[in-house]
């Protein structure tokens, strides 16, 4: 059965992935879609993860090494071995829900035009499933934000047609947005879409290098956003703010980027579904984590406000989008 279906290859880049490795390999093993290879390409980790995975013994599995370059390096490595149709990423301590390849390879049968589908996600805060986001994107929704400079969804939840983006690679000057910057380039040239579906979880470290050096993440970002405005013909200035505007008094929101629109999110998606019970829950849970600072009391007003005043207030909020909330 599975020799009818496309060979779809994960990619799967570690670095120091430590108990995490395991339990997200296992979800794409546990895919229901069976003709997978699986490429993890070891970015020269030092805890030891790899060796809580040399065990499983699936033939699909192939596990490649190299010194510490970088999450792109690692990935064109991967692309440049693989054998699939299409291709998937998944970060190495996140988890892919069983149907999420079966899900995007009917997306992509469906839709030959589309070079890339991606799917929504939650979040994995300290060890719970938090904060669903689920509302699908057409074509031309996903178009309006690659125009907006924005992702159409978290970039590891891709999944790519091969015989369009096969000469495009990850920028391995870039040691965070690398994924930012390859969803961008193939949107600029290629149709995608987003599936209405949570289909994948997204783990997030509060405490992890990344997210601790501020500096560093705006310093790629603004990086990313340069190199789009300069394809796209455009001033830099001329779409976002200068960074001497964006100084926070609170560290903890440095440190905790796309949080808290995340929650924003997943509280409208929640209530438009009619799912009110866990719209009120997931606002909840988000100014639980600082209580005393207003803005993580933002989803709450989501749920509270009505709709009409919400989709004002998000259009106009769009017109003068922070290039600081935009993130990897």
């Amino acid at each position: 059965m599975s020799r009818n279906k496309p060979l779809v290859s994960v990619l799967i880049s570690v670095y120091n992935a430590g108990e995490y490795l395991r339990p997200s390999l296992q979800s794409i093993l546990d895919q229901t879609y069976p003709n997978l290879e699986i490429i993890i390409i070891d970015d020269g980790s030092t805890d030891g993860c790899i060796g809580s995975i040399e065990e499983i013994k699936d033939p699909r599995v192939r596990i490649l090494t190299q010194k510490n370059n970088g999450k792109a390096t690692a990935l064109n490595r991967g692309l440049d071995v693989l054998s699939g149709v299409f291709y998937a990423t998944h970060d190495a301590d996140d988890i892919s829900h069983p149907d999420r390849i079966k899900h995007q390879v009917q997306c992509m049968l469906e839709n030959p035009q589309i070079a890339a589908v991606f799917i929504g996600y939650d979040l994995i805060l300290n060890g719970r499933h938090v904060a669903p986001r689920f509302q699908g994107k057409d074509v031309e929704q996903c178009r309006q934000d690659i125009e907006q400079f924005m992702m159409p969804s978290n970039d590891p939840t891709g999944m790519y047609r091969m015989s369009m983006v096969r000469n495009i690679r990850y920028e391995p000057t870039l040691r965070i947005g690398q994924g930012f910057d390859y969803i961008l380039r193939v949107g600029e040239i290629y149709p995608m879409m987003l599936l209405g579906e949570c289909l994948y979880s997204y783990r997030v470290h509060f405490a992890s290098t990344t997210r601790r050096n501020s500096d560093l993440r705006k310093q790629m970002i603004q990086r990313v956003l340069t190199r789009a405005c300069q394809r796209r013909g455009v001033e830099f200035t001329n779409h976002f703010q200068s960074e001497s505007k964006l100084a926070s008094r609170f560290v903890h929101r440095e440190y905790e980027t796309c949080i808290v629109p995340h929650f924003m999110k997943s509280v409208l998606d929640l209530r438009l579904a009619g799912q009110r019970w866990e719209s009120l829950k997931t606002a909840f849970t988000c100014l639980h984590l600082h209580p005393f600072d207003p803005y993580y009391y933002k989803p709450l007003c989501y749920f509270l406000t009505p709709m009409k005043l919400i989709r004002y207030y998000r259009s106009r909020k769009a017109k003068a989008r922070d290039i600081w909330n935009l993130g990897d």
